[in-house]
């Protein structure tokens, strides 16, 4: 299973938000998925995705998607 590592927290406005993709069983090194906020792509072929200065519009919902493995559970990230 492909897993979307995100904060389980709110992020404050200004904060830093990291979101990492990861395979359950072992992530290879060169793992490499796709990001998305919303439906919408955001990032491609990363393992992880940095927003540095998070604001009020980041808010949503995030998942991950690989194209053999298949994608995450969509995780809502908060934005306070």
């Amino acid at each position: 299973d492909v897993i979307l590592e995100s904060p389980v927290h709110p992020v404050t406005e200004g904060d830093t938000l990291t979101l990492h993709c990861l395979y359950q069983h072992t992530t290879p090194p060169n793992f490499r998925a796709d990001f998305y906020k919303d439906e919408s792509l955001i990032q491609s072929q990363t393992t992880e995705m940095i927003i540095s200065t998070v604001s009020k519009s980041h808010e949503g919902f995030y998942y991950c998607k690989h194209t053999e493995r298949g994608e995450s559970p969509k995780s809502w990230i908060s934005v306070t």
